[in-house]
């Protein structure tokens, strides 16, 4: 039987109660410290007289109480569902009317923005009367209860948690994970990251993708997690160093931000790069790798599926920096045509899969029209080579059809991001009257006052022998790329072009 996070935090707490289980921010826990606040907290959620298996919300970000209410949650036999602080109003909107939380948390002022006056007002104008709490900002929240025995725990077939996506697609969803789903995926990430009890996991960003090691497989193997509450490039080098961190879970923007300033700090203790979100590019891995002791490894997976794929540390480069790995924890894939059909093995097509870690549901309507047949189509363009390694060729929609030519922004971008003058970059299609659409390179320079140019990139891209018809034909010079959490926003950064484009504000098009 599959031992749950909590038996494992009882098990740490245990056999380890001195050893450092958490930080972030100002916070410092131990793994008795962990299992005594999720105790109290746990049975301070049950004196409020909750039902079993309500809602618990929590707008937060990178901060201990993520952590902390998800593993009081599933001791006290409720349902969690973190948000970050990354969504806005709109989207949080959204995701209450649906949930229809028990209790909200949220912080006070953050970063610019009134989170806790944000929530009420929409709680308001919803007609919703959650327990409110609010997370102090310099000190851990407390919610002391009689410790929680147990019994009341989640069972491995009850539903644990629900993620919100934060694509570019609109309205986020909320996909519903069991806790037999949410234990599959532990277990197999301790087994792929070989994760110790002497290991530190420096967590960039809160959420999905590679932050899962981080709340799912740490409590199992007992190593410390390293929160950051706010992202920023000089100080997770200081936490690198200071805290030794063996493993950094971050996505390939903020590796692509960190990697340039490496030498500024010792970065001996880390051993592994883990990486989700989008497709790192081969030359920033081979960066990472050719200044550090570390190895890159590249995740495949969404909040909105479940189903993954990883590279395994003992993997060669080529593998690791090309290919997003074998499908992880149970998890299969198939490669099909528009009709559903199976492609045969090195051919392009649609990415489809199913397994144990995978969403039992949604809250609403939205996700439930990606599954057919007990298959989620994933929208990813992929194949799969000759090993069983998954090859990510790019979105399904985000497919430039140039006069007819078929083009992936994800090959374009990763040439471009080789250039020394490129900071960001993002490839999309703009309109055209005559080809229906034209490749147009989004740039963000390394060097505002020294701007590459329009032909500068396009001969770059011919000397890796890119074909002539996916050579970008316009450029937007941007001071930063639009964002929703840690993805591009394509469909804002797409009108953002269309209308640059056509009022002429950028003289670099051809």
């Amino acid at each position: 039987m599959l031992e749950t996070i909590v038996a494992a935090l009882a098990r740490q707490a245990r056999e380890r109660p001195a050893a450092t289980a958490l930080i972030a921010g100002p916070v410092r826990l131990t793994w008795g410290e962990v299992k005594d606040w999720v105790d109290r907290a746990a049975g301070w959620f049950l004196a409020q007289g909750l039902p079993r298996g309500a809602p618990v919300l929590g707008w937060l970000p990178n901060n201990a109480e993520w952590y902390l209410v998800r593993l009081a949650c599933e001791q006290a036999g409720l349902f969690w569902v973190p948000v970050p602080t990354s969504q806005g109003s709109r989207e949080l909107a959204s995701i209450l009317a649906r949930l229809h939380p028990a209790v909200l948390l949220t912080l006070g002022r953050f970063r610019e923005r009134d989170y806790a006056a944000e929530g009420d007002v929409l709680c308001t104008e919803l007609g919703l009367t959650p327990i409110r709490l609010q997370v102090p900002e310099e000190s851990l929240l407390i919610l002391d209860g009689p410790a929680a025995d147990a019994g009341t725990a989640l069972r491995l077939d009850e539903m644990a948690h629900a993620l919100s996506t934060t694509g570019s697609e609109g309205t986020p969803k909320l996909a519903l994970y069991t806790l037999a789903a949410a234990c599959e995926r532990a277990h197999a990430q301790k087994q792929l990251l070989g994760l110790r009890a002497d290991d530190t996991l420096l967590v960039l960003s809160p959420g999905t993708g590679p932050a899962r090691a981080a709340w799912l497989a740490a409590p199992v193997a007992g190593c410390c997690v390293v929160g950051m509450p706010v992202f920023g490039t000089d100080a997770a080098l200081q936490l690198i160093e200071r805290e030794r961190a063996s493993i950094v879970c971050g996505t390939p923007a903020q590796l692509a931000m960190l990697a340039p300033k490496l030498n500024r700090v010792d970065t001996s203790s880390v051993r592994i790069w883990y990486t989700a979100g989008s497709v790192l590019p081969p030359t920033l891995a081979e960066e990472l790798e050719s200044t550090t002791r570390g190895i890159v490894l590249s995740t495949y997976g969404g909040a909105d599926f479940g189903g993954w794929s990883a590279a395994d540390p003992s993997d060669p480069p080529a593998v690791r920096h090309g290919t997003v790995g074998r499908p992880r924890g149970g998890t299969e894939f198939r490669i099909v045509d528009g009709e559903g059909r199976d492609l045969p093995q090195g051919e392009v097509g649609e990415l489809i899969g199913r397994g144990p870690c995978c969403v039992s549901g949604y809250i609403g309507t939205q996700g439930s029209e990606r599954w057919n047949a007990g298959w989620f189509r994933t929208g990813d363009l992929a194949w799969i080579d000759s090993a069983g390694h998954v090859v990510i060729a790019g979105r399904l929609k985000e497919v430039i059809v140039r006069g007819g030519d078929k083009i992936s922004p994800a090959e374009v971008e990763a040439l471009l991001r080789t250039y020394s003058g490129v900071e960001l970059v993002a490839v999309l299609g703009v309109p055209d009257l005559v080809l229906g659409e034209r490749v147009c390179a989004c740039v963000v320079p390394a060097d505002p006052t020294r701007p590459p140019m329009l032909e500068e990139l396009r001969e770059l891209l011919r000397s890796h022998g890119l074909a002539p018809y996916k050579l970008p034909e316009r450029m937007l010079l941007l001071e930063s790329l639009p964002m929703v959490g840690d993805k591009i926003n394509r469909r804002s950064l797409s009108a953002m072009a269309d209308r640059l484009l056509n009022t002429k504000q950028q003289p670099t098009e051809v």
